[in-house]
């Protein structure tokens, strides 16, 4: 099977899920918290285009065209996530199997591992701050949608711990332990942030 990046989004379900399932390294867990990401952020613009020209939410609807708007930036961005992480683990394997000491492949190991916990990193930023904005606009929404957008918060508290735990593992092999421990805090600060939007979320819906 081919693994390149570009083909991951224009692969069916159940060809993800195979691949997903398959004793090959991609896509792997980076890759498969990448598209929950992309699947919460459906469920936020499902919510908003069942909201959007309902009359009963017309107080509410510059604020959810203008979500709709960032809900499609987002799920964007966590495509591109997903082929990103492909290619970072692509390169931290290739620069891991060198083994030489020289300048070049100490640097090029760094860099690659350096790419490798950022892609993830900003998998959980990206995820932090769309279930932020999904329990700001809760209010706003379709009350018949309410449930989908429950669904879309767990799935953004989903993609970023299940994100988090490839960038945990990359930070362990960090040379530079302050900066490994700086972003293991940026790290906690926003799962806790994710994970208290969703609560926030389902608190509101389901009591």
């Amino acid at each position: 099977m081919s693994a390149l990046p570009a083909s991951m989004l224009n692969l069916s379900i159940a060809e993800f899920l195979e691949r997903a399932g398959a004793r090959e390294p991609v896509p792997g867990g980076g890759s498969v918290a990448a598209l929950v990401g992309a699947l919460a952020a459906a469920m936020g613009q499902m919510t908003a285009r069942y909201t959007v020209g309902n009359a009963r939410y017309a107080e509410h609807e510059p604020a959810v065209r203008a979500w709709l708007d960032e809900l499609a930036r987002t799920r964007e961005a966590f495509c591109r996530l997903l082929a990103e992480d492909v290619a970072a683990y692509g390169r931290y394997s290739a620069a891991a199997r060198n083994k030489g000491d020289d300048e070049q492949a100490v640097v090029e190991r760094s860099r690659a591992l350096a790419t490798a916990t950022a892609v993830p990193m900003e998998i959980v930023a990206v995820a932090a701050v769309a279930a932020e904005r999904m329990d700001a606009m809760k209010a706003c929404c379709n009350r018949h949608l309410l449930s989908d957008l429950v669904v879309g918060a767990v799935l953004c508290d989903a993609a970023a711990h299940a994100a988090a735990a490839n960038a945990r593992i990359n930070l362990a092999a960090f040379d530079d332990a302050a900066e490994a421990e700086r972003l293991a805090s940026d790290l906690r600060g926003m799962l806790q942030r994710v994970r208290a939007h969703r609560d926030s979320v389902e608190a509101f819906v389901v009591g």
